[in-house]
């Protein structure tokens, strides 16, 4: 009887929600975590097989549309949906803030990993240009780092600078792409975008 208790007890704390000097509230460590560790679950292909097209935009709600813009991981063909669409029910890990030297990034499954050690109480950041590739993204950043890029774009990840220091934490499909460069087009700002 206890065998089968502690078999089925739960996956040890490490995160939690709290407030965040980047952008109101983040994710941060409950307790220290060691570099290679898993956070939690990411970004599979299988996930991508959801991708919501961006003409589909003008059907949502104003609110739905806000917490797209939120929270979206975008693409050039549309944006990976939270399970079953639903905003009511986000996990944890889609309120990861961007840095611009972030302490987490992808495995080759694409689940959240750490990329260096993580001190108790520090909040967890990826930089989105490990997982963003929708062309026509574009943001200002706010994450305060010394190595801040001022404007992240949907491109970053095609830039060949960024890519060799940061290929091996980058989501697994845009590990694939060879020898990217910056796309011609220009990335129009976020708020700008028009669906």
């Amino acid at each position: 009887m206890l065998r089968d208790y502690m078999s089925k007890l739960p996956p040890e704390v490490l995160i939690e929600l709290g407030r965040s000097e980047i952008a109101g509230v983040g994710v941060f460590a409950v307790k220290s975590i060691r570099k290679g560790r898993k956070i939690a679950d990411g970004l599979g292909e299988k996930d991508f097989e959801t991708l919501v097209p961006w003409g589909k935009w003008g059907e949502f709600d104003k609110t739905t549309q806000k917490k797209i813009w939120d929270f979206w991981i975008g693409t050039p063909e549309g944006f990976v949906p939270p399970e079953n669409m639903d905003f009511n029910k986000l996990s944890i890990e889609w309120y990861f803030n961007h840095s611009c030297d972030g302490n987490v990034g992808f495995n080759r499954k694409g689940d959240f990993v750490a990329i260096r050690n993580i001190k108790k109480g520090e909040e967890l950041t990826y930089d989105y240009g490990l997982a963003e590739s929708n062309p026509r993204f574009s943001t200002r950043c706010n994450c305060g780092s010394s190595k801040c890029r001022k404007i992240i774009t949907g491109n970053d990840w095609k830039e060949q600078a960024f890519r060799k220091s940061r290929i091996s934490y980058m989501l697994p499909r845009l590990r694939r792409i060879p020898n990217c460069v910056r796309a011609s087009v220009g990335a129009i700002p976020v708020r700008e975008l028009q669906f």
